[in-house]
């Protein structure tokens, strides 16, 4: 294989603490959610970060396999939004539910896409069987 990209990002600080990427464009504080309402905002976490890069992904995916079947998307939207559950006591596993837009493509067409883009998603192949993923065409 060759490698044609690599991100370098660095946690400091654990629960509490600091990401930083190597070209510093990812540059934030992080906590970790209680799941009450006493959680006041110190960043982002770990979750939030999770579902961005797999929107983003899935997104980005969607894009490139519209280029290969030729057909033009625009305005495309993808929203994730990790579930953390208690499997139990102690033991949380993750659930992610995703709503994608894709305006101005008929919606047979745009399933196909996105259950083609899902099925290619690198971020798809990499939790493939480790946790429930729920992809909503709106």
């Amino acid at each position: 294989m060759n490698t044609i990209y690599s991100s370098k990002v660095t946690s400091k600080g654990g629960l509490y603490g600091h990401i930083s990427s190597e070209d510093n464009a990812l540059d934030i504080d992080v906590y970790m959610p209680t799941g009450t309402q006493a959680d006041q905002p110190k960043g982002s976490t770990p979750e939030q970060l999770f579902a961005a890069s797999y929107a983003a992904c899935l997104e980005g995916t969607l894009y490139h396999i519209a280029k290969l079947h030729q057909v033009e998307i625009s305005n495309t939207e993808v929203s994730a939004k990790v579930n953390a559950v208690q499997v139990e006591k102690g033991d949380l596993r993750f659930s992610l539910d995703m709503d994608v837009v894709i305006p101005e493509v008929d919606r047979e067409k745009a399933q196909k896409l996105l259950d083609d883009a899902y099925r290619n998603c690198p971020l798809t192949k990499a939790t493939s069987g480790n946790m429930e993923v729920n992809v909503n065409l709106r």
